[in-house]
């Protein structure tokens, strides 16, 4: 007797025992898929993000390039205005000149991709750390320098030099205030003038330089980004 019931005991407890392992195995199964969606799905969000990124970091690299062209163009007028000799030698081209020297370098980086990121907070799904790294140095430290420099260019021109050269003549040409190309060389030999120009153009270098050092930190992150997305 006492054997029949030690024997209905072992097989309940092991009829328990096998049930609550099917039940654990089960869980675990379903702990383990919803990880791996879970984990597919960070993967494809991220993809996302880095997709857009990539967009805006080809367009950046675009006007970059196309704002270091424009600077150096800038840069060559106001030392035709600041360095002439002889009035022959711009009088044919000096408004010109003048409309390049009254130009400011400006520079509006594409930050759809960061702002996204940042605002669903997902910058922690970025699991290369040197990506990460990378990402978030470029919008919180280099873009910003890089527009500081343009803000400091913008405020001498438009402060600085521009209210001095419109004391001697228009800065845009004017049909009511005409005043002739040999006139404006003449202007354009005062010392205070010339200083400024030479100021400016000394802020628009450090300002190309900013542009360039920026070209090549987008460039880098670029690069990054493309392994990023070609890795299996």
């Amino acid at each position: 007797m006492d054997k029949k019931i030690k024997h209905s005991f072992k097989v309940i407890l092991e009829k328990y025992i096998s049930e609550i392992l099917v039940i654990f195995i089960g869980i675990s199964i379903s702990f383990f898929f919803d990880e791996w969606r879970e984990n597919r799905s960070d993967e494809e969000t991220v993809k996302k993000h880095l997709t857009v990124l990539r967009t805006n970091l080809m367009q950046d690299t675009l006007k970059l390039s196309f704002m270091i062209n424009n600077g150096n163009k800038f840069v060559k007028s106001i030392n035709k205005l600041a360095y002439f000799k002889h009035d022959s030698e711009i009088t044919d081209s000096i408004d010109f000149h003048i409309d390049n020297a009254a130009s400011y370098l400006a520079f509006k980086s594409n930050q759809m991709a960061y702002e996204e990121i940042r605002q669903t907070a997902h910058t922690h799904l970025i699991k290369n750390d040197s990506l990460k790294t990378l990402f978030l140095s470029y919008y919180t430290s280099i873009i910003p320098y890089c527009i500081e420099w343009c803000k400091v260019d913008e405020t001498h021109t438009m402060t600085q030099l521009i209210p001095e050269m419109s004391i001697y003549f228009p800065v845009v040409p004017d049909s009511l205030n005409l005043v002739s190309s040999q006139e404006k060389a003449n202007y354009l030999r005062t010392k205070k003038l010339r200083n400024l120009l030479l100021a400016n153009a000394a802020y628009k270098k450090v300002t190309i330089n900013a542009f360039v050092f920026t070209k090549k930190a987008t460039v880098n992150l670029l690069k990054k980004v493309d392994d990023e997305l070609n890795t299996p």
